[in-house]
């Protein structure tokens, strides 16, 4: 009986341009799945999709902030008119006190979502 384990030694990758699948997966077979899954989705949404977002809120409000929470970006992007070093001490301490509110006002709905989401499972026991 051959060895059950193989020895690496012994395996060589196929030469370029050979596959180890010659026959490899039906053509378009999964954009074909993913199109009609998505056509699909699509039409239930344009007839159900409003509905559904106000029961969501309603009924699992925890649940709406964290879908709400995922479209948002997960990095503040800042744009700046001027360059730091260009900037007075005034801009600069605008500038500070701004990313500082949004930072704050941030970490806020952190919480409360998180508090919410407590709430739910506190709620649901």
């Amino acid at each position: 009986m051959p060895n059950a384990s193989p020895n690496l030694a012994n395996l060589r990758p196929f030469p370029k341009g050979v596959s180890g699948n010659p026959g490899g997966k039906p053509v378009q077979s999964r954009n074909r799945i993913t199109g009609a899954l998505l056509a699909a989705l699509a039409d239930d949404f344009d007839e159900h999709g409003q509905s559904a977002i106000v029961a969501c809120r309603e009924q699992t409000p925890a649940r709406y902030l964290a879908i709400v929470a995922s479209l948002l970006p997960k990095q503040l992007e800042i744009a700046q008119e001027k360059p730091v070093r260009e900037m007075t001490s005034e801009e600069l301490e605008a500038e500070i006190a701004w990313t500082l509110e949004r930072a704050l006002a941030q970490e806020q709905f952190e919480k409360d979502w998180y508090a919410a989401q407590a709430a739910q499972t506190a709620a649901k026991d």
